[in-house]
């Protein structure tokens, strides 16, 4: 008799082994893939990984320098609007 939710798999690591070789182990006994081409999959997502990560700084710093900007065009803003009262109480 086959039960018809089989339990999920267990994976039992040494721990001596870091997350590159037991997902490069998964990726060779799960889905048949050859060492090689484990290599290349898990470097490609390490260069993905550092790829967003270096995006979410970049939108850090973008979202300062814009805020930055804000807040000097208002008191920009202010000065001006201050000036020109005090032009308009000069010529009156």
């Amino acid at each position: 008799m086959i039960p018809e939710n089989p339990p999920p798999k267990k994976y039992w690591y040494a721990p001596y082994e870091g997350y590159e070789a037991r997902s490069q182990r998964r990726l060779k006994n799960d889905l048949g893939v050859d060492e090689t081409t484990a290599e290349a999959l898990l470097r490609l997502r390490k260069q993905v990984l550092e790829l967003q990560s270096h995006i979410r700084q970049l939108e850090i710093e973008l979202e300062a320098r814009f805020e930055s900007k804000q807040a000097r065009l208002a008191r920009y803003r202010e000065i001006y609007y201050e000036a020109t009262w005090i032009e308009l109480e000069i010529q009156e």
